[in-house]
């Protein structure tokens, strides 16, 4: 019988290597106490292997490739490469909040209760860390074991945590008598915008810390947001627009994906004008990509935001009917666009 037990290796440490035998083909690496030798080694040298993590003894079973695993550990390295000088594990681990942001979104189309059908294996595969920032898709799972094998390379004291109710996973750092229960999946879309975080108290919008970090030069965008919308006429019949003309510039849009847009403008409409009934839609082109894109609904009119002209433009309720009869546009499951009675989930 053909000896497979040296099918599928853990490796803690350098010398760990000597496992491998010809048969190896699954590579699980400890990233609870990263070698940085290990890594550089499946690097140079793995090119035959798939991977997978072992985190605090619990070994991975979603396995990727090297091309994968080489593409995530060269955006590792140039997050490290930009950190400045001299920060305390504090100030690092806030620096690597705030920079891992950038290089991953919400991908709506792996989400069951928005469509029909979805690609589970994709699904699957984005909560291998390796995967998921490589393709830049993450979930809780994912974005917390990222933010946790990050921190550990630097030999900061995290864990990753679930939440009872929710499911989701988020991390608690402790940093010499400081305990921080923090979630970079609900804060991905301010950290994209430039914002104050909202889940990494008491340090959220510790200016002076953000500045050292290089996370902002002299503000947050929130501030441009507060003086950008303190004087609207929010009795005006076309506020929205206003809205949407004073900060789209300010948000710097083209950086962020849809999902992430409607975050933020449901939480601008929620502060600056909580008693508008203002609707966000989730749509999608009928590409083979099938490119999601958000319409936001109020006072019998419809606004998108088209990258090409980098703007927020009117749509007419005609037109978005025309173009899904056509089958042009498409609209994800459990969403209505008000004014528009037609079954578009079909």
């Amino acid at each position: 019988m053909k000896n497979t037990r040296s099918l599928v290796v853990s490796i803690s440490s350098v010398k760990d290597i000597d496992k491998i035998k010809e048969n190896t083909k699954y590579i699980n690496i400890d990233i609870t106490n990263p070698d940085h030798d290990v890594i550089d080694y499946f690097l140079k040298n793995g090119e035959n292997y798939l991977y997978s993590e072992i985190v605090e003894e619990t070994k991975g079973y979603i396995y990727v490739s090297h091309q994968e695993f080489f593409e995530a550990e060269s955006i590792i390295s140039s997050i490290y490469a930009n950190m400045p000088n001299n920060l305390n594990k504090l100030e690092m681990s806030r620096y690597l909040y705030t920079q891992v942001a950038k290089y991953v979104f919400f991908d709506i189309n792996i989400i069951p209760e928005k469509n029909e059908t979805y690609s589970f294996s994709l699904t699957s595969k984005i909560n291998n860390l390796w995967s998921s920032l490589s393709s830049g898709r993450i979930t809780s799972t994912s974005i917390a074991k990222l933010y946790y094998y990050l921190c550990r390379r630097l030999d900061i004291n995290i864990t990753i945590l679930s939440d009872s109710e929710s499911k989701e996973s988020y991390n608690k750092l402790t940093i010499d008598n400081l305990i921080l229960n923090v979630n970079l999946f609900k804060d991905i879309p301010y950290i994209q915008t430039g914002m104050e975080t909202k889940c990494f108290t008491p340090y959220n919008n510790d200016l002076e810390l953000d500045k050292k970090i290089k996370y902002t030069k002299n503000k947050y965008t929130d501030s441009g947001i507060d003086l950008a919308l303190k004087n609207i006429d929010y009795t005006k019949e076309n506020c929205i627009e206003d809205i949407l003309s004073k900060t789209e510039k300010l948000i710097k849009i083209d950086n962020i994906k849809s999902v992430e847009l409607s975050i933020i403008y449901r939480y601008i409409f929620s502060k600056y004008c909580p008693n508008y009934n203002i609707k966000i839609n989730n749509l999608y082109l009928n590409n083979k990509e099938k490119s999601h894109f958000i319409m936001l609904s109020y006072n019998n009119m419809h606004y998108s935001y088209n990258y090409k002209k980098k703007s927020f433009i009117k749509v007419d309720d005609n037109d978005i009917l025309e173009n899904i009869k056509i089958g042009k546009i498409g609209l994800y499951l459990n969403e209505f666009i008000p004014n528009i009675k037609i079954n578009l989930n079909v």
